[in-house]
């Protein structure tokens, strides 16, 4: 199996090829399910201490690494600990991981920390001595940054791909990854921009798979802006987006409105109490009154709404939809003035809270996830300044099995953000892969076909030819 994806060379560690490696050699402790509760996957158990603060893992029997050797609770234990050093997050709660008995590790916290679940959902089990061993279906041959080359590891638990290997091909574009698979390259397109997405669907030698990400998109303000520190002005803002053509003219449709960052497919998902509504009169008005009211900037002067939004250069996704919005703002007599940076810059400018506002994309299918986006920290990443949110959030992460508590949390916490937003939620975006029709996938509704990879196989001719 061939796959190209298209992604621009000023990206960062951690995106791009070697993501997208990571999900064919590796394995994690844990799953999670579409409506982000945890699921066993190295482990097939977990249960707490009457404390709160030890979590019981009882592993897989018969799990290997890539090299040969078996999974066992003291190689676990030394991962784990590892893992806890390198890693933020809920990993941050652990003290100290121990082997426990012939099958088991215990992950000994300082804190209640319900998250450290779906953070085991998100750590890859690999080799303590050697990151590039892991225990995934298809164990890596070669890497560099433009792609890499992986073949089947016939010791792998749930059984022995079908498929003899992968190919990784990075290609600097979108546009050039599909002219490599109309060429035949390829036999994969990592993901279908927006744009060729109606052509691709058409094409009679390729199937696409549609499925909505995980991920939303907001429009992040810096809650320490002179001007966007009020949350008059940022409910005006909020006010002023209009979602439903945010998704028709800046995703080509390809996308579904937000009303917070937690996915409406989480298990705890709450709709805001009133949901945001465009609202553009509304919008003037405020800000009218906030002008009335002397709404200065940093020099004291009266102030028209100005401010500079940070987007990803040479990322058409996030350029078009900032068009959008920067117009939907303009008509309210909003200036958001657009400032293309790389990827890698962003991220940097974001951290050390050198911006004004800035367009991204954040995971919302687990609360843990939105936790650590939206808790305020020094050393985090949305390096925001906004606190509203953290007395609510604590909440829930201390929260460890009490599911109706949970739920009430998560709509306080939906009340919290809608009515000081530290952002205007845009989109959900839904996304698609192609495949050769040569390869039958046995896809799942509405599920990412990249995890089952290893159960492909090369379709038979005659089912080539009927499709």
């Amino acid at each position: 199996m061939r796959i190209g994806l298209g992604a621009p060379a000023d990206g960062v560690r951690g995106v791009g090829v070697g993501a997208v490696i990571n999900l064919f050699k590796n394995d994690s402790w844990l799953s999670l399910r579409p409506d982000g509760r945890p699921a066993e996957r190295i482990a097939i158990g977990w249960n707490w201490d009457a404390a709160g603060t030890t979590l019981h893992l009882k592993l897989r029997p018969g799990v290997y690494f890539h090299d040969g050797s078996l999974l066992t609770p003291d190689i676990a234990a030394r991962a784990l600990r590892k893992t806890a050093r390198e890693n933020g997050g809920a990993f941050t709660s652990v003290t100290s991981v121990s082997p426990s008995g012939d099958d088991a590790v215990d992950i000994h916290l300082k804190e209640r920390n319900a998250f450290i679940l779906t953070e085991l959902a998100g750590a890859m089990v690999v080799k303590p001595e050697d990151e590039n061993v892991g225990t995934g279906p298809f164990k890596l041959d070669s890497q560099d940054e433009d792609g890499g080359v992986l073949s089947a590891f016939p010791k792998y638990y749930r059984g022995s791909p079908a498929l003899a290997g992968v190919t990784v091909t990075n290609y600097p574009t979108q546009r050039k990854a599909w002219a490599a698979m109309m060429r035949g390259d390829i036999d994969m397109l990592y993901e279908v921009s927006r744009d060729a997405a109606d052509f691709v669907e058409a094409e009679k030698t390729v199937r696409s798979y549609t499925f909505e990400r995980p991920y939303y998109i907001p429009l992040v303000f810096n809650v320490r802006h002179p001007l966007l520190k009020n949350p008059e002005v940022r409910r005006a803002i909020d006010q002023a987006v209009d979602r439903e053509a945010i998704v028709r003219d800046g995703m080509a449709g390809r996308g579904k409105p937000a009303d917070g960052p937690i996915s409406p497919q989480n298990w705890a998902y709450s709709p805001p109490p009133v949901p945001v509504a465009f609202n553009p009169a509304e919008a003037r008005l405020r800000l009218q009154k906030l002008a009335g009211a002397k709404l200065v900037s940093a020099s004291g002067d009266a102030a028209k709404l100005t401010f500079t939004c940070l987007v990803f250069a040479n990322d058409p996704r996030f350029e078009r939809l900032a068009s959008v919005v920067q117009k939907q703002l303009a008509d309210v007599g909003i200036d958001m003035k657009l400032q293309p940076v790389p990827q890698k810059d962003l991220i940097h400018r974001v951290g050390a809270g050198e911006f004004d506002a800035y367009l991204f994309e954040a995971s919302g299918r687990a609360l843990n996830r939105v936790y650590e986006f939206w808790h305020y920290s020094d050393g985090g990443f949305n390096n925001t300044g906004y606190r509203s949110a953290d007395e609510v959030l604590d909440r829930i992460r201390g929260t460890l099995s009490d599911d109706a508590t949970i739920r009430k949390d998560v709509a306080a916490l939906q009340r919290v953000l809608h009515e000081d937003p530290p952002a205007a939620f845009l989109t959900w975006p839904v996304t698609s892969r192609a495949v050769s029709r040569r390869f039958d996938v046995a896809p799942e509704p509405n599920r990412d076909i990249l995890a089952n990879v290893w159960q492909w196989r090369v379709a038979a001719a005659g089912q080539q030819a009927a499709r």
